[in-house]
């Protein structure tokens, strides 16, 4: 009787370990920590959104960047899981990854890059750029959007002295503050600073939004890996995200409070700043091709990445699953 006792027991043993071990990695796993990128920037509102509603479900940690550049090297890297990106890093990333690190699966904002001109500077229209001493952001979206739309309105690149300034930030504001430069083109709030400050005002008729590729600007990229072992989150992420862009482009004044950990600017600035910006979470996988053109003619690239590379780059799963909507009404083709 005792033996088979014994042997009863080593039986509930072994058949308890497996589903004791399962339990364990299953809490483990829940337990790890899901670093997501940001922009200390207006438009991130969507990101920050999830942290926000997600946050106390999963463990989930911000890192923040100050270029898009610096997020999609951690992103294809794996070093974070989710980010803020800009269309224009998925088409570089389509001219030289074999496959997509990373996936495209919600838009944020268009626009949102914008030209701020000194009090004393007077700009009535576009021609008017023509001689004024510009500080840019080169290299990246800011100077792709300031090229493309003097060329859509007839302004020669060459007619603009620049300053080229590597990063937003103390540097290009305090540039202009000290009369160093007439204009800058910028991403928001920093625009928004110059103008909260009084050294700085948007000229009515200048809008950089106004381009050939419709202003797209800020999207949600995931790394391919993670997506594919939790669409469960991701499909999570993009539902808060998208209520998210809705909820705060017709309640702006709500981003001057929700988010005082990631947009370290003053009250003041950020409700300018958001006056400035479109939120919108479609995917425009037509206009980033506009944008890839844009790119090439203005020596940005060399050569447009293949129309099935870069295609691979956009998802549309999320969106539609959060919207009910089909992917052309969510940018694919417009």
């Amino acid at each position: 009787m005792k033996r088979e006792w014994k042997w009863t027991r080593f039986l509930i043993a072994a058949l308890c370990l497996p589903l004791a071990m399962l339990m364990f990695a299953a809490i483990a796993h829940a337990q790890e920590t899901i670093k997501i990128g940001y922009l200390m920037q207006v438009h991130d509102a969507a990101n920050f959104a999830i942290e926000k509603e997600l946050g106390a479900k999963y463990k989930l940690e911000y890192v923040k960047f100050l270029r898009y550049s610096d997020a999609e090297v951690a992103l294809a890297r794996g070093d974070i899981k989710m980010t803020s990106l800009g269309y224009v890093s998925a088409i570089g990333a389509a001219l030289r990854e074999a496959e997509p690190s990373y996936q495209l699966i919600s838009g944020m904002s268009r626009g949102a890059i914008n030209i701020v001109c000194r009090p004393d500077v007077k700009i009535s229209d576009w021609a008017d750029l023509k001689g004024k001493k510009f500080g840019v952001l080169t290299g990246g979206p800011a100077e792709l959007f300031f090229d493309d739309a003097l060329r859509v309105h007839g302004v020669k690149r060459g007619d603009i002295p620049t300053v080229s300034f590597t990063a937003p930030g103390p540097p290009l504001l305090q540039a202009l503050k000290n009369n160093d430069i007439e204009c800058m083109a910028v991403f928001e709030p920093f625009a928004a600073n110059a103008v909260a400050g009084n050294y700085g005002y948007y000229p009515a008729k200048i809008n950089l939004a106004d381009n050939s590729f419709l202003g797209i600007n800020g999207v949600i990229a995931v790394n391919s890996e993670f997506l594919k072992a939790n669409p469960g989150f991701v499909k999570e992420a993009i539902g808060v995200a998208t209520k998210a862009t809705a909820y705060y482009l017709q309640n702006k004044d709500k981003l001057t409070t929700d988010f005082p950990n990631r947009i370290e600017f003053k009250p003041e600035v950020i409700k300018i700043g958001a006056d400035h910006i479109i939120l919108d979470s479609n995917l425009y996988m037509k206009r980033a091709f506009a944008m890839a053109e844009s790119m090439k003619t203005l020596g940005f690239i060399r050569q447009m990445p293949e129309k099935a590379k870069l295609e691979a780059y956009f998802n549309y799963q999320f969106l539609m699953e959060a919207t009910g909507k089909t992917a052309d009404e969510l940018g694919r083709n417009k």
